[in-house]
Parts: C-alpha cells; structure tokens; sequence
C-alpha cells in the first residue's frame, strides 16, 4: 500500500488493525503543516528546472566545453529528470522515494560514464542556482538531495 510517505506507510502498515496512536499520527501532522511550502517549492521545481539546469551546464561547459559538446544533451536529461524526482519528494515528503528512485540509477549510470567529477562539479553549479534564485525556504528543502547527489558522485571520484 502507497501512501503519502515511507514514515506514514511504515505506520499504517505496523497498526494492523487498531487505530494509529499520537506519535504515528506525527507524521501526518508534520506533512499537512508543511503541505504549503513543500507545494510552493514543487511548483517552483517544475517552472524553473529547465533554466536552472541551463544555468549549471553553461558554468560546467566553461571548465569542460568538451564534454558538454558530446553530452550536453544527456547531461541536460539527466539533471531535470533528477530535479523531478527531488520536486516529487519534496512533495512527498519523502527522502526514502528520492534514495530508492534515483540514486542507484544515478550511481549506476555515471560511474558506468566515469565522469562523476565532472557531474559532481555540475551538481554544485546546480545547487548554486538554486540558492541564488529560490527564496531560502525552497533552497532549505532542496539542499538535502542536492547534498546527496553530490555526495555519492564524489565518493566515486
């Protein structure tokens, strides 16, 4: 059973049968708090992932020009496609989902590319734009899985 979040689900499926007590209900009530900014940060995601990962990419090309001239257009895939998932987590509020998601998938693919300096450095730059554009509250949420990524890419670097 999917429910809004892997805390949530984890709860629900451990009452089997009795009703949820206050503090597996805390979830719930932490996600209808935050429903707003969580929402607003989503939407912010959705309008302006494109430009933001434009922005990363020229300041990545300006190191590697290369690269970007061969996988500029993957790069460009992969990053929104990223964003997508960090916006679908942000609105789950579910770090779990973005782990169980895309970090394999993104581990995988890059190290099989063996650039994940280079796309550590583009993550930045992205992280970067995000905290130069976001109000602070969007880039708080954010940053987490923006750490993430960078933090696997350069464990393999």
């Amino acid at each position: 059973m999917e429910t809004l979040n892997y805390s949530l689900t984890k709860n629900i499926l451990a009452a089997d049968g009795r009703y949820l007590n206050t503090q597996e209900l805390q979830p719930l009530e932490l996600y209808i708090q935050s429903y707003t900014l969580r929402s607003a940060t989503y939407q912010t995601l959705r309008d302006q992932s494109d430009a933001l990962v434009l922005t990363a990419l020229r300041k990545l090309s300006q190191s590697y020009p290369e690269l970007l001239r061969q996988h500029g257009q993957r790069c460009k895939y992969d990053m929104g496609e990223v964003l997508r998932y960090i916006a679908l987590s942000i609105l789950k509020d579910d770090e779990v989902f973005f782990k169980e998601q895309v970090m394999s998938w993104l581990d995988t693919i890059l190290v099989a590319h063996k650039r994940t300096a280079q796309c550590a450095m583009a993550y930045r730059y992205l992280q970067e734009a995000i905290v130069g554009t976001f109000p602070a509250a969007h880039s708080n949420l954010v940053r987490p899985y923006l750490d993430t990524v960078q933090q696997s890419l350069q464990s393999h670097a």
